[in-house]
């Protein structure tokens, strides 16, 4: 007996499985030749060696199997299924071919009719999707675009589509068309006579359009393409300053257009708009000649009294004869170099091979050309002239769970070149949105380079390929659409959305905290995120992470060290207090906070807030040792002035009811002293800080001076300090300028970096770190998980980073292993400090 065009189609994917596998496809082969009963090669004697499945070889998930599968051509019917009513759709229409698809097989292009009014049926059996439950609807992996023509009725009966009683299915039917290809408005007509009906991924590129036409590398042709390119930018850009009433055009009535258009919409925006901001500069661009023989390019309104308009200088790589032909908007001498560009085969006469499907959002060609009115611009991408007399109706049963089967017809061939595969299938972006996924908070900073560079994320896609080859993986390897890092970087901006409702900046901090609210305190770390009004115009944002061992480390300090990085987070200050703890001789983090103001207002709230998160989860309050007689008797800091200023502040607030006489002045009273007073009697500038900030001003000062500069950093007292300051003042406009800061504009810095101007007494000097480069190895610690993250990233991997440091050290309490073989004795760290 014969096998059905089902079971026939249902062995040669079979075989093809059987050939990936390397197995011997010589049993399916006999049944592919119509044999009915089974051949006795297909049985194994019990002396026949069996031979073993590479188990060393992992199979792929099923997605990827799924979009592996090549479907084989349409099978036409035999004479007795056409006389048993097989290739029937209904009473009134038929197919000429059928296909019967695996389960869950993914077509990216469904083979049509071969000629007009010929029709092939693909049979899908469909699958759910693991996250909605619903079925997996065939249409969406086609790379066509469909909807040209749209219709669908409801109740209609399609008999190649049986319930389990053998009965045809009631179905809604939809009836659409393809809408064929955008081409360039400076297209060729070399693809007017395309057509095509049967194709698959692995042989698409031999059909589909060539995006360039070949290029031929020569000089001639490089100088040509870079000096028509260069010209091209300064047409759609122009002198893009911000001009002053009279260098705007007065006739331009363009209205404000938002300047928030993404990369995506690049295609989108016509060229002119780049150029028509009603405060943009709308002067000419002039060639001109220096003194040297030399050519440039200027605005026109470029001057000695303005010099903030564009000039371009460097334009040796140019073929300067036809730039300036361009500039000086010469036809003739254009035409001439065009048209010589036209008859070797390039420059902007050359019809444009481009093409974009339609479901793609660009509207202009990315390529410039030269219109027969002789302007210069960007192609218009337009509809494909010759119509797409493909046909598509769709099945779907009314009762999909009780036949999960669907049948697509598709009628007449395509009169184009099939689209490149650019859109993702729905199955395989499910697979990568799980990987994704897996990588937990990591999604919050996720990039196309960065996900490749997760060792989780690149883990789990070699298991979902079934990876074996020496090479990493890439994303391609998925699906060529993701070969496109800028699709790539849209479906993770979705899958972040999805996973981040807020987003991953301040409102996403905001949901963190009260999801931590939720938790015992001891496993809190993201403590508050808050927002507050310095002035009328200016906000300012708070986020403090910080456990109770954290606050227990800060609270438990004598000598700590403040210092904020400006790198780690995107729009955010990153700011630390750190700590040196001799019981595990490392250097610990008290708080980690991330604001949005230097301002010294805004380290006061900073301050405030951090000690009384502190003292709520240890019940004990924050003392300085000038005010209380205990706690921090130092702290070094990088001389900020609002930093410095700030915790200035907060020692006044505590001090505001103090009527304690001062240990260092008897005549005065705690509550007395201002900010300034408060710095003299604990605060130390880093010499670092301080030398590195001499340093730029010594190729300004004479080296007496310079040394005269540096000398100011010293806890012992000068021979003569008023000679010290007459040297620096003679030291020109900025040694004065520099010295005026250090007296009058920033009053702490004197007694944070000279001793004997200060109240802080000698030993605890001494004992103070001169530095702060604990705070320093924290923060490039810190910026080794990642730097230029969003706050909840920058949240998340302050978090990992902030409870390895805890982990590491009750393992050395209690089992007594360091971080390191060497422990950071004092003898360890002045050895490293020195050599």
């Amino acid at each position: 007996m014969e096998l059905s065009s089902a079971q026939v189609n249902a062995l040669q994917y079979a075989q093809s499985i059987l050939d990936d596998a390397g197995l011997s496809p010589r049993d399916l082969s006999a049944h592919s030749q119509a044999s009915s009963s089974p051949s006795p090669s297909s049985y194994s004697s019990p002396d026949t060696p069996t031979i073993p499945l590479p188990l060393s070889i992992p199979d792929p998930c099923s997605a990827i199997l799924a979009a592996q599968y090549i479907p084989p051509p349409a099978c036409s019917f035999t004479p007795d299924e056409i006389s048993a009513g097989a290739h029937r759709i209904n009473r009134q229409s038929i197919v000429h071919a059928i296909v019967n698809h695996p389960q869950g097989a993914i077509i990216e292009y469904p083979q049509t009719g071969s000629s007009e009014g010929n029709a092939v049926a693909h049979i899908f059996t469909l699958t759910r999707d693991s996250n909605t439950m619903e079925f997996d609807l065939p249409q969406f992996n086609f790379q066509y675009s469909l909807g040209d023509s749209h219709g669908g009725l409801n109740g209609v009966q399609c008999y190649l589509l049986r319930d389990s009683f053998g009965q045809p299915v009631i179905c809604k039917k939809l009836s659409t068309s393809c809408k064929g290809l955008k081409t360039c408005s400076a297209r060729s007509d070399i693809f007017s006579t395309t057509i095509h009906s049967y194709t698959n991924r692995s042989h698409v590129a031999e059909l589909i359009a060539p995006p360039l036409l070949p290029f031929d590398d020569n000089a001639k042709h490089e100088v040509f393409l870079k000096t028509f390119a260069f010209f091209c930018s300064l047409t759609e850009h122009g002198c893009a300053f911000m001009a002053s009433p009279e260098c705007v055009s007065l006739d331009d009535d363009t209205d404000d257009v938002s300047s928030m258009a993404s990369a995506d919409d690049e295609h989108n925006i016509n060229a002119t708009q780049h150029s028509s901001h009603a405060n943009s500069c709308q002067g000419k661009l002039v060639m001109r000649v220096d003194r040297f023989n030399r050519r440039y390019i200027q605005c026109q309104f470029c001057s000695q009294d303005d010099l903030s308009h564009l000039i371009l200088r460097n334009l040796q790589e140019f073929d300067i004869s036809y730039l300036q032909a361009l500039v000086n908007d010469d036809k003739e001498l254009i035409a001439s170099h065009e048209e010589d560009a036209r008859q070797d085969g390039y420059g902007p006469l050359v019809p444009c091979c481009f093409v974009a499907a339609p479901s793609e959002w660009k509207q202009l060609c990315p390529h410039w050309h030269r219109s027969s009115d002789g302007n210069l611009a960007r192609g218009t991408l337009l509809k494909w002239e010759h119509h797409c007399t493909a046909k598509f109706d769709i099945f779907i049963p009314k009762d999909l769970p009780a036949c999960p089967r669907i049948a697509v017809i598709c009628r007449n061939p395509h009169s184009h070149p099939p689209p490149a595969p650019t859109k993702t299938p729905p199955l395989l972006v499910n697979l990568f949105r799980s990987l994704l996924l897996d990588m937990d908070w990591q999604l919050a900073d996720a990039t196309p380079r960065r996900i490749i560079l997760d060792s989780g994320f690149m883990k789990g896609l070699r298991i979902a390929l079934g990876w074996v080859a020496d090479r990493s993986p890439c994303l391609s390897d998925i699906h060529p659409s993701l070969a496109n890092l800028d699709h790539v970087r849209r479906l993770i901006n979705a899958f972040r959305f999805e996973k981040y409702p807020l987003g991953t900046g301040f409102e996403g901090a905001r949901l963190l905290v009260d999801e931590e609210n939720k938790r015992s305190q001891e496993r809190c770390y993201v403590r508050c995120a808050e927002t507050y009004t310095l002035t009328a115009k200016t906000e300012f944002r708070l986020v403090i992470c910080m456990t109770t061992s954290m606050a227990l480390c800060l609270l438990g300090a004598k000598r700590i060290s403040i210092d904020t990085s400006f790198k780690r987070l995107h729009g955010w200050q990153e700011f630390e207090i750190e700590a040196w703890d001799n019981d595990h001789m490392r250097s610990v983090t008290g708080a980690r906070a991330f604001m949005t103001s230097q301002s010294a207002q805004a380290h006061l709230i900073l301050f405030r807030r951090i000690f009384q998160i502190a003292e709520e989860d240890t019940g004990l309050s924050v003392s300085f040792h000038h005010i209380h007689g205990t706690g921090y008797k130092s702290v070094v800091a990088d001389g900020h002035m609002g930093q410095g200023l700030g915790l200035g502040m907060f020692c006044v607030e505590l001090c505001q009811n103090n009527t304690t006489i001062c240990a260092y002045e008897r005549n005065r009273q705690l509550r007395d002293l201002n900010p300034y007073d408060h710095l003299r009697r604990f605060y130390h500038v880093c010499t670092t800080h301080f030398k590195r900030n001499v340093l730029a001003l010594r190729t300004h000062v004479s080296s007496e001076v310079y040394s005269a500069m540096l000398s100011l950093a010293s806890s012992e007292p000068h021979p003569d300090i008023e000679r010290t300051y007459a040297t620096i003042r003679g030291g020109g406009r900025k040694a004065r300028a520099w010295l005026k800061d250090k007296l009058v504009t920033n009053k702490f810095m004197l007694a944070a970096i000279y001793c004997p101007a200060s109240l802080i007494p000698e030993v605890i000097w001494r004992a103070c770190p001169s530095t702060t480069n604990g705070n320093e190895q924290a923060h490039c610690s810190a910026n080794r998980d990642g730097v230029n993250l969003t706050l909840l990233g920058g949240i998340m991997r302050g978090r990992d980073f902030d409870e390895r440091a805890a982990q590491s050290m009750e393992i050395h309490t209690l089992l007594g292993i360091n971080s390191w073989d060497q422990d950071s004795t004092h003898v360890r760290r002045a050895t490293r400090s020195i050599v």
